[in-house]
């Protein structure tokens, strides 16, 4: 004798446990992805103050601290000695430090890089203002960045007042930093 064979297809309690088995994971992905999301502090923009950081200078001993440059004008250029973006905005950055220099503080923050390769590269370039090195990417996080180069200008208070990702552009930054510096005229 043959058993009778069930034409109705698994029972509603097999149909909720697979909807669960594929379900869940989904929800649970989800949830990650949105915690992450919510705990990951936005980067400043124009208008922002200046997230704040102290770091190892590149070329001698000692610290820089962004806050340590208050009352002056700061250009906070991002930069790595292998990006070639920022090897064409070098001498941009060169003369505008030999024209603006006397008003406003050039920094570079060398990110990702040998401190060998990051230091003939500054020398190479002829960038004799400050340079830090961001070997843990802290202030890389902190300004929100995507890459390099990155650019912030950031008056005498501390407050940013432009960011540009990317490479700058010739005119754009000098028109940048002649509105930087009447700002503080």
């Amino acid at each position: 004798m043959q058993e009778p064979v069930d034409d109705q297809g698994p029972g509603p309690r097999h149909r909720w446990t697979r909807m669960a088995l594929l379900v869940l994971p989904a929800v649970a992905f989800i949830a990650v992805l949105g915690a992450a999301v919510l705990n990951k502090s936005s980067p400043p923009v124009p208008g922002d103050m200046a997230p704040p950081f102290k770091a190892e200078l590149l070329a001698q001993d000692g610290e820089l601290a962004l806050e340590d440059l208050r009352g002056k004008p700061v250009v906070l250029n991002f930069w790595a000695s292998w990006c070639e973006p920022c090897k064409a905005e070098a001498p941009m950055l060169r003369e505008a430090h030999e024209r603006y220099g006397d008003q406003v503080a050039f920094v570079g923050v060398d990110i990702r890089d040998a401190r060998g390769d990051a230091l003939s590269f500054a020398e190479e370039q002829g960038l004799d203002y400050p340079h830090v090195r961001d070997e843990d990417l802290e202030i890389y996080d902190s300004f929100g960045l995507t890459g390099q180069p990155e650019t912030f200008f950031i008056d005498e208070e501390g407050v940013i007042l432009e960011h540009v990702p990317g490479p700058l552009f010739r005119e754009t930054l000098f028109q940048l930093l002649d509105s930087l510096v009447a700002r503080g005229a």
